[in-house]
């Protein structure tokens, strides 16, 4: 009985807790790139450029479900979406120009990237404590290091956005 309570502590216990947070973390990735996904529709359906506030507001809510810890889902999981979306500490979004591409004489595709990298906290203390203190060294991200100084893992997801525009060109005679 005493060998077992032994290898259970020592052994599979720290397992158990580290299989839990995998499924959280993968929960969380996949709900990341779900919102990232909705950004970039609602990025798409947009008249005008979208500003970045504009992508925070969305990414927001869509990681409602990601952030909504009580049955209710009412004003505090919104306001709990709000505070996320406007920390740049725990939500750095990057909007860039990736390119054009001509389809015609008259139009051409604006190809633009989102990526979004989330600071999301790790719950299960060996591992809280453990895996940030090891993944601090190889990064060279201020994000990243930022994630990590406070027991959190940063996730990433990226999608593309493609706009309808007027290529330029040169009118000589």
């Amino acid at each position: 009985m005493v060998e077992f309570t032994v290898v259970f502590a020592a052994v599979l216990l720290p397992t158990l807790m580290a299989i839990f947070e995998f499924a959280q973390l993968s929960v969380a990735k996949q709900n990341l790139r779900y919102a990232v996904f909705d950004t970039v529709r609602a990025a798409e359906a947009a008249a005008e450029q979208p500003d970045v506030a504009m992508l925070r507001a969305r990414l927001g809510r869509a990681l409602l479900p990601t952030l909504a810890d009580r049955a209710d889902g009412g004003v505090s999981t919104l306001a709990a979406a709000a505070v996320l979306a406007a920390r740049p500490d725990l939500l750095d979004i990057t909007y860039r120009f990736a390119g054009r591409t001509p389809t015609d004489a008259e139009t051409a595709l604006e190809t633009w990237e989102l990526e979004v990298r989330w600071c999301r906290e790790l719950f299960f203390a060996p591992i809280k404590y453990a895996i940030p203190s090891l993944l601090r060294i190889s990064s060279a991200s201020w994000f990243d290091q930022a994630c990590y100084a406070r027991e959190s893992l940063p996730l990433v997801a990226k999608g593309y956005v493609l706009r309808r525009s007027v290529p330029q060109t040169s009118q000589s005679r």
